[in-house]
């Protein structure tokens, strides 16, 4: 198996993200950064950024901080993940009832998850992709809804879109185009060909 020669540094919580690198055998150390993202997408916002430029400097934003405390060779893997529907950007929902909220907007239309990732070490940036799959709901029932999210409960509230595709949250669509680890927050292929090409990984 081939396996990373520096150690990689993930500069996230997210259990998705840790679970797409460690089931492709990679080993990593976790350094999650506290950020006000909510403050950063104003000012990108302000700035006249597209959204899917947003989710960039937002994963550029991580992996400067996570830097800020790692060793100078380190590694650092950062990510950020933008729904972008019809222009306006979801955030995660703060409560049930606005996940139901948010549903009910995106119910039967199609939205776009902007999923940035970066490659980061010491003051610069190595590498940046940014994905975009593209996710239509289905025009399901309330009575679905409410029932989806007595089930889901409060393990949605740190889902941006209030669903989790690999779980129950896939009955919420009819189709949908573009990789699933995108769609978790981490497209591999294309950071795993970097990393090839960096010579992290073995070709």
């Amino acid at each position: 198996m081939n396996s990373l020669s520096t150690s990689l540094t993930l500069a996230s919580a997210s259990s998705a993200r840790r679970m797409l690198l460690e089931d492709a055998g990679l080993h990593i150390r976790i350094r999650p950064v506290d950020l006000d993202e909510e403050t950063l997408r104003k000012a990108c916002t302000d700035a006249g950024l597209s959204l899917g430029k947003t989710a960039v400097s937002l994963a550029e934003s991580k992996a400067r901080q996570a830097a800020s405390l790692a060793e100078k060779d380190e590694l650092i893997l950062a990510a950020d993940q933008i729904l972008d529907f019809k222009g306006a950007a979801f955030s995660k929902p703060a409560a049930i009832s606005e996940a139901r909220e948010q549903l009910l907007a995106l119910r039967g239309g199609v939205h776009i998850l902007r999923t940035a990732s970066v490659l980061w070490r010491g003051e610069k940036k190595l590498w940046e992709h940014l994905a975009s799959p593209s996710l239509t709901m289905r025009s399901f029932s309330e009575a679905f809804l409410d029932a989806y999210l007595e089930e889901e409960g409060e393990r949605i509230l740190s889902c941006v879109g209030a669903y989790r595709l690999e779980g129950p949250g896939v009955h919420l669509f009819s189709s949908i185009e573009g990789s699933q680890d995108a769609i978790l927050g981490l497209p591999r292929l294309p950071l795993l060909n970097e990393l090839r090409r960096m010579g992290v990984l073995m070709s």
